[in-house]
């Protein structure tokens, strides 16, 4: 941890030895430990510790951008250096917006970790575990150790990765804007493998290592991957399809990365411009965005310093506001809300970043057995989206893909792939969980709070050979 004192000094550093008009300093710091393991044996033990200080200047209707890892005061100059010459190099953007004020996006100044004018500030003990910063090699190792022998005692072959992280961010810009704030999380994931190259997945999210039940994540692998030793092809068709949050956490990615941000609906590339206040999806479903809400990971405010909002992008399937950074809140002529994207993903512009989806009134097994025939998705490897107005999404299903039939699995299926709308899958849908989850999906894009659900008619185009 880099710590409050520091980072400020740091920021203040880069502020001071900015010659232009308007001058944001950000500094983000990243401590990750990694144990993994193949085949039931640990191979590698690792450490990544990352800072990097990202400097953005606006001088005369012109926007340079600059980061380094050399934090002393020559790589803090030469930094603050290059982001003005690029601003030069560029041409002048009359309509570009300042930079935030102290208390944009609420009242009042606030320099803790609510970010620049919370009006929810957040406890640094709600995001930051001690006993998450603290975990050791060994302790990872003892975990990896029980689903190894979970899997030994089955005869069974396991990998996986378990991390921990320690996170801190600050940002600080030329108006007074003063934001800080450090968190933790933790990783683990595991395949297992049974004859056949038949695979089972179970993985679980935490911001406190502790909570984390080990046996818990080795049986539901050991169980996908030991349920039926033989897979079947299923036709390409529609099928009403049961999606596990790890599953589903991709299907929603694809709206939060192409459909919720204010940018993609100026530039007509969201379906939320045209249909909001119209109902787009049925009313099970509601879907919105709180840094704040503990239950996920809690981010209090964005890149640019300024406190998050909740936002409702679907409220009971009616499409409702998007989120907005500092640049496409001036140009609608109104507050950001708090999610500007971090500068390496600058050009897509707001996103949304602690999805939540409205839990429902069913319990998750309930809802397996009364699906008379269909398919039940662990979750997706490698999803893309080759029609974004629509959000289509496409990728293959892996590690326990199931035939439904009378509300019982009764058959391991081939791996399917997928093309669909999200738009009329979340229209189809048919059941919500009250049971949710934390996760995140395949890339990584979201850590997002979710809840099994169903679809009618899902688009399954074929089938892989494994």
């Amino acid at each position: 941890m880099i710590g409050r004192d520091e980072a400020f000094r740091l920021l203040s550093a880069a502020l001071e030895a900015s010659r232009a008009e308007q001058t944001e300093a950000v500094l983000d710091a990243e401590d990750v430990s990694y144990t993994r393991w193949n085949e039931n044996f640990i191979h590698q033990n690792l450490n990544r510790r990352t800072r990097t200080l990202t400097v953005r200047v606006i001088d005369g209707c012109r926007t340079g951008l600059a980061a380094t890892n050399v934090l002393d005061e020559a790589g803090v100059r030469e930094c603050v250096d290059r982001a003005l010459a690029y601003a030069r190099l560029q041409p002048p953007r009359p309509q570009l917006a300042d930079l935030p004020q102290p208390g944009a996006g609420g009242s009042g100044g606030d320099e803790g970790s609510g970010g620049a004018g919370s009006g929810r500030p957040v406890e640094a003990s709600a995001a930051y575990v001690p006993a998450t910063a603290d975990f050791s090699p060994t302790d990872r190792a003892d975990g990896c150790g029980e689903i190894i022998a979970a899997a030994q005692r089955r005869g069974l072959p396991s990998s996986g990765t378990f991390s921990t992280a320690q996170l801190e961010k600050a940002v600080a810009n030329s108006h007074g804007v003063k934001a800080h704030h450090p968190s933790t999380k933790s990783f683990l994931r595991t395949i297992v493998t049974a004859p056949g190259d038949i695979t089972g997945y179970s993985d679980r999210l935490t911001r406190d290592v502790r909570e984390l039940d080990y046996q818990a994540v080795a049986e539901e692998a050991i169980s996908k991957a030991t349920l039926f030793s033989e897979s079947r092809d299923l036709p390409a068709g529609r099928y009403d399809t049961v999606f596990e949050p790890v599953a589903f956490s991709d299907l929603i990615r694809f709206l939060g990365m192409l459909a919720f941000g204010a940018k993609a609906v100026q530039e007509g590339r969201s379906f939320m411009g045209p249909e909001r206040g119209k109902k787009a999806m049925d009313e099970k479903v509601t879907i919105w965005d709180d840094g704040l809400d503990h239950r996920g990971l809690v981010t209090p405010f964005d890149a640019e310093g300024v406190p998050k909002r909740k936002v409702v992008f679907i409220d009971r399937g009616v499409v409702g506001d998007v989120v907005y950074d500092n640049e496409t809140a001036a140009r609608d002529g109104v507050a950001s809300t708090g999610h500007a994207s971090p500068h390496g993903r600058w050009a897509r512009g707001p996103m949304p970043q602690n999805m939540f989806m409205a839990p429902g009134n069913t319990p998750a097994d309930e809802i397996l057995r009364t699906t008379r025939r269909g398919v039940l998705v662990t979750r997706f490897h490698y999803t893309h989206a080759p029609e974004p107005m629509r959000v289509v999404a496409t990728g293959t299903t892996r590690d326990g893909t199931f035939l439904i039939e009378d509300g019982r699995i009764v058959a391991r299926l081939r791996n399917l792939r997928f093309t669909e709308s999200m738009i009329t899958a979340l229209a189809n849908c048919d059941a919500v969980s009250r049971e949710v989850r934390l996760t995140r999906d395949w890339w990584s894009t979201f850590e997002s709070v979710l809840p099994t659900v169903r679809l009618r008619d899902f688009t399954f185009t074929g089938a892989t050979t494994f």
